[in-house]
């Protein structure tokens, strides 16, 4: 395991500070935006339309099959400031233009996939399931009451965290809220470098491998790790705090699960992480059809409530997501943070996971879902958690 403290010294930090991550959100020069022409969008449609001739499925999207010769120069400054800039970018333009031929869902969840391609290699899956495609939305026709989803999928706010086991976190937006429903990001580095001047003992608790995160609900099970580690001359968060400690719905009365609770200086630590990010939040300038790429290690991010438009008004809020990797620039990730990741990842972080079924090891079938499903499955589960979504273990029929 990485050494968590030794990095952290006058020397290093001093380094960090220099780095393009340690952005303040009232900076003038914060320029995240990145406008696809018109000659672009139709690039892209090109695009589209040849991959289609194939007869792919989207599994199957690369920079090869999906080409943009010239969009591709623009896609690639995107990349490296999200892996080595300010963190986060937003493509807009996309599909706005004539001559981009995106008709249906599937087309644009398509035209994500290969846009997608320009930054990241590798798709990971955000459940046992093999899901590569999670809808973010509220959709009029679930029935199941929001208290017993997930919070992506209701329109109450979403407090700050990272999306753990993620690398880049991708969002196509398909529609926008009425009012509200603003995602937020704030930099983990400024918060870090913030926090070693007013609160050093909070960031040590914080480095802490001593956070119980439920990752198997029946039976109990969990790891202990770090939300923040500093290694390899970078900072690293892996905050959910829907993760910590035992979930209500896997407590049994009388039954010692074994999964400790948070102590009362981990619940003040993660209340002033908290409040440090709000703090230096950026609310996100999006509009439907922009496309949303946040290094997941680097940046924490929220959301507030939302009203969607009435049914004659228009679509629900509504935010496509997908993780994504690149194999080339990804950032090497400490061994105190590898069981997400590898869920996500695999341990050859080559995007194929592995789950346990009959007794032996499988890679797990990844899955594309178009558009959200019209009936809501009641989670076992549900929680505020935003990601990483808690499930039983491999051996336990659910």
């Amino acid at each position: 395991m990485a050494n968590t403290h030794s990095e952290t010294t006058p020397t290093v930090m001093e380094s960090l500070r220099r780095h393009p991550l340690m952005w303040k959100p009232n900076a003038s020069t914060l320029e995240y935006i990145t406008t696809v022409s018109a000659a672009e969008d139709a690039e892209i449609g090109s695009a589209l339309d040849s991959f289609k001739t194939h007869g792919l499925d989207g599994d199957a999207i690369t920079k090869e099959n999906f080409p943009l010769p010239t969009l591709q120069a623009k896609l690639d400054q995107v990349c490296e400031e999200v892996h080595h800039g300010i963190g986060f970018a937003v493509v807009r333009g996309v599909g706005k233009n004539v001559g981009t031929n995106v008709h249906t869902a599937e087309d644009a969840l398509l035209v994500f996939l290969g846009v997608a391609a320009y930054l990241g290699d590798v798709r990971g899956v955000q459940d046992r399931q093999g899901s590569v495609i999670t809808h973010i939305t509220s959709a009029k026709t679930w029935t199941v009451p929001p208290n017993l989803r997930h919070g992506i999928h209701t329109n109450q706010p979403l407090q700050w965290h990272n999306d753990c086991g993620s690398e880049i976190l991708s969002l196509h937006v398909r529609g926008v809220a009425k009012n509200g429903g603003s995602t937020f990001v704030a930099s983990g580095w400024t918060i870090f470098s913030e926090l070693m001047l007013v609160y050093p003992s909070v960031v040590e608790i914080l480095q802490r491998p001593t956070w119980p995160v439920q990752i198997s609900g029946s039976p109990p099970r969990h790891i202990l790790m770090p939300l923040v580690t500093v290694s390899s001359g970078k900072i690293f968060f892996a905050v959910d705090p829907g993760r910590l400690g035992l979930h209500p719905a896997a407590a049994v009365a009388g039954v010692d699960s074994g999964i400790p609770e948070l102590t009362h200086e981990q619940r003040q630590a993660l209340d002033i992480l908290s409040a440090f990010a709000t703090k230096n939040r950026l609310k996100l300038d999006v509009e439907a059809g922009d496309m949303v790429f946040v290094n997941n290690f680097a940046l924490l991010h929220a959301r507030d409530a939302y009203v969607d438009p009435d049914s004659d008004e228009g679509q629900p809020r509504h935010l496509v997501r997908l993780w994504i990797r690149n194999s080339s620039l990804s950032w090497p990730v400490p061994e105190s943070m590898k069981a997400p990741w590898e869920a996500a990842w695999g341990p050859k972080g080559d995007g194929n996971p592995t789950t346990t079924k009959a007794g032996r090891q499988v890679v797990i079938e990844k899955t594309y879902a178009v558009s959200p499903s019209p009936e809501y499955k009641k989670s076992k589960y549900s929680a505020g958690s935003a990601a990483w979504v808690l499930e039983d273990s491999e051996d336990v029929d659910a």
